[in-house]
């Protein structure tokens, strides 16, 4: 191995290069006149090699960044492991990254060569990342892909320095969160105040009438769809008929993401995805409230009317019916629940890490569907319906 990666959360991230030229004092430091990278040589009588290492920042390069950010939360996101709570972390670690610093060698990186890198990865709390897919702190496993970890718990670093800097905080959204901490006061939901704030209405654009439509139709099918599978005595064709005639009654062919036509598609869904796929009804009910035809969205402490939300479908008749019936909801109502239920699941989230159980009546499933729909209809990092986060 010749390679490796240091991640790393710090406001000043010039000290990242200096904790590397520290630690690798023993050779030859050569430091680029922008300070984006370090070369250290050593030489001997016969012999030279050389360690580069190359620092990118999310200022440097944003877009690179971001979606390098993206990637390694996509990669880790799917892993099945034991160590649920460490992976959460991770996950939330992963969220609040802002440099990178690769290093490549000449030749292999020997055992002193790490010890070097971990001295310098101890100065800025940062973690390592190896080509195999493992990442480790303080060269102990955090997580690798088989979802193995070497630690009974992780804490989470990101600097002062760093919360709320890359949100655009205006009036409209620091009022908003304002009105979300004194909500969550009174139902005695724990909430922190150095959590971001949302966008300010005006930097936010809201899912199209056309876009929340015909995601609500299907995610209303792939839930029913999902739900008849919790029964052992379902039949598979049958139900895959209904399903069939729905799709063509609302003409939604083209309304499934990928992810959902792979799941339709299979000859027999197993009851993990099948389950997960009936939790839909809680993200179709977020939509049916965006959309006019659900008064209000309660506290999320219990699942939504379903009977209510399939009538509502069906008593529309047809796509055209469903749509053209719909109804709006303002950006700032849409942002003020975005914003609420940010702040729920950071609860469900901490109480979840310190193995607690969700606080206050709140139901963590109901919470976590929520938030997705939320997170789709004000565009979060743009994201398409299958990679939608919900960070906190």
């Amino acid at each position: 191995m010749k390679q490796c990666t240091m991640y790393v959360s710090i406001q000043d991230t010039g000290k990242i290069m200096e904790a590397i030229a520290a630690a690798f004092r023993d050779g030859t430091p050569r430091l680029s006149d922008d300070r984006s990278q370090l070369t250290v040589t050593y030489k001997k009588l016969f012999a030279k090699h050389t360690l580069t290492f190359t620092l990118m920042t999310s200022e440097s390069h944003p877009a690179e960044f971001e979606d390098m950010l993206k990637g390694m939360y996509a990669f880790y996101y799917p892993v099945e492991t034991d160590h649920p709570h460490i992976k959460e972390k991770l996950l939330m670690q992963i969220t609040a990254l802002n440099s990178a610093v690769g290093l490549v060698s000449s030749k292999e990186l020997d055992p002193d060569t790490m010890d070097k890198v971990w001295t310098a990865a101890a100065e800025v709390n940062g973690l390592i990342f190896f080509p195999s897919g493992a990442i480790l702190t303080q060269g102990k496993l955090l997580m690798n892909p088989e979802g193995e970890s070497e630690l009974d718990d992780y804490q989470v670093t990101v600097s002062s320095g760093l919360i709320d800097g890359h949100i655009l905080v205006t009036e409209a959204g620091e009022a908003r969160k304002r009105r979300s901490m004194e909500l969550l006061k009174e139902q005695g939901v724990p909430a922190i105040p150095h959590l971001p704030v949302l966008p300010g209405d005006e930097h936010i654009t809201i899912r199209t009438r056309e876009e929340i439509a015909r995601r609500a139709v299907a995610l209303c099918i792939l839930a029913m769809y999902g739900a008849s599978f919790s029964s052992e005595e379902v039949d598979v064709g049958e139900e895959k008929a209904f399903t069939a005639r729905l799709i063509g009654l609302y003409q939604a062919d083209d309304f499934f993401t990928p992810r959902e036509q792979e799941f339709l598609a299979r000859e027999h869904p197993g009851l993990t995805d099948a389950v997960q796929f009936a939790w839909m009804y809680e993200c179709y009910w977020v939509l049916l409230w965006a959309l006019g035809y659900v008064e209000e969205l309660q506290f999320p402490g219990e699942i939504c009317d379903v009977q209510t939300a399939v009538d509502i479908l069906r008593e529309s008749g047809h796509y055209d019916g469903f749509a053209e019936n719909a109804r709006i909801r303002t950006r700032q109502e849409i942002l003020d629940e975005a914003d609420l239920i940010y702040r729920y699941d950071w609860a469900c989230v901490n109480a979840r890490v310190n193995g607690e159980p969700a606080p206050a009546g709140l139901n963590d499933e109901v919470v976590i569907e929520r938030h997705r729909a939320l997170n789709w209809l004000i565009r979060y990092m743009d994201a398409d319906w299958d990679d939608v986060r919900t960070d906190t």
